[in-house]
């Protein structure tokens, strides 16, 4: 009887899709850490595994792009590896992106990104052709975490502590390294010069992901897109080694020409190309992708387009704050600074 109600249970918790199975040791493992291998898979090299993994994700969470990893023998508790996934990214209330590899099946990977961006970077990064399933795990998560472009302030502070921990090894060059850093004015006059820029580059970020993400039969504009994601590559090397002001206008430049690779690569994909980068990206920050309504921020306030997060928070009474960069006249809204 016990064992005929426990069936049942488990038969009703998988219809729901509502979780992973109970007691699932990767979930309670992820608690504690960003990667579960399950000994079932990789035996005796499992420590070995781990560590591979984990230096994986702690790259990536170090460039903003949060993933967990998960290797086991199978989706506990889902019909699929990736309904195993998304189960383990609603159990923790995990952000980032979550990947599941199992030997035999497909890659499981959900995470903030669309779905059908996520499965593009994946056919791109042809992980199904990686038999081993650690190295499998460690493509799909980068492939998955997707590209890096403009870092956020946070990201860009632990840049800098980890280029100043590089310089203290360096004898000379550390002491003149430091000496730049430590002109307070000069930091604050580099990151006002990059501010507008960086938000720039992440629009363009969005707007390319956004046209990763399309269907097949939009392939012929991969070429351009290949290419604008590139030069924003660039662009983003360029600010994150930018020392002074005068460093920023290279990246300005090549910033330019992602956007307009990025309108030739919409244009030949037959989507709307807006002359506005922020055109149709949500209004408080153009990092947080498409919009998919309007809301209010404040009750005076005018209606904006927003992703569905913040449409969310402001639902719930805790409206977002948007994003500002600097001017003469002071801190405005990223995109009605001049």
């Amino acid at each position: 009887m016990i064992r005929r109600l426990a069936a049942i249970v488990a038969a009703l918790f998988m219809l729901a899709g509502g979780g992973v199975a109970l007691g699932d040791t990767a979930v309670e493992q992820l608690r504690q850490g960003p990667v579960y291998v399950s000994p079932a898979v990789t035996g005796s090299g499992t420590a070995d595994a781990v560590a591979r993994l984990t230096a994986v994700a702690d790259e990536l969470r170090a460039a903003g792009r949060p993933v967990r990893i998960v290797v086991v023998k199978g989706p506990s508790g889902a019909a699929s590896m990736r309904d195993y996934a998304g189960n383990i990214r609603r159990a923790l209330g995990f952000d980032g992106a979550v990947v599941a590899v199992a030997p035999g099946r497909a890659v499981g990977a959900v995470g903030p990104r669309s779905q059908a961006a996520i499965t593009t970077s994946l056919r791109n990064a042809k992980v199904g052709t990686i038999a081993d399933p650690v190295e499998r795990a460690a493509a799909a998560a980068r492939a998955a975490a997707g590209p890096p472009l403009a870092p956020s302030n946070s990201d860009l502070v632990r840049s800098v502590l980890a280029l100043i921990g590089i310089a203290l090894v360096g004898g000379i060059w550390a002491a003149a390294f430091g000496i730049r850093r430590a002109n307070r004015r000069d930091r604050e006059a580099l990151d006002d010069r990059s501010a507008s820029t960086r938000v720039r580059l992440d629009a363009v970020g969005a707007r390319l992901d956004v046209l990763a993400g399309l269907p097949d039969h939009h392939a012929r504009a991969d070429d351009r897109l290949d290419a604008a994601t590139r030069v924003a590559r660039r662009a983003q090397a360029e600010l994150d080694q930018a020392t002074s002001p005068d460093d920023i206008p290279p990246a300005e430049v090549l910033v330019d020409e992602a956007f307009v690779l990025l309108r030739e690569a919409e244009h030949e994909a037959g989507v709307p190309s807006p002359d506005d980068p922020f055109e149709g990206l949500c209004r408080v920050d153009p990092a947080h992708g498409p919009a998919s309504g309007t809301g209010r921020l404040q009750d005076d306030g005018a209606s904006l387009d927003l992703c569905a997060p913040c449409m969310k928070r402001v639902r719930d009474g805790h409206a977002p704050t948007r994003r500002m960069v600097p001017s003469h006249g002071g801190d405005v809204p990223y995109d009605t600074a001049e």
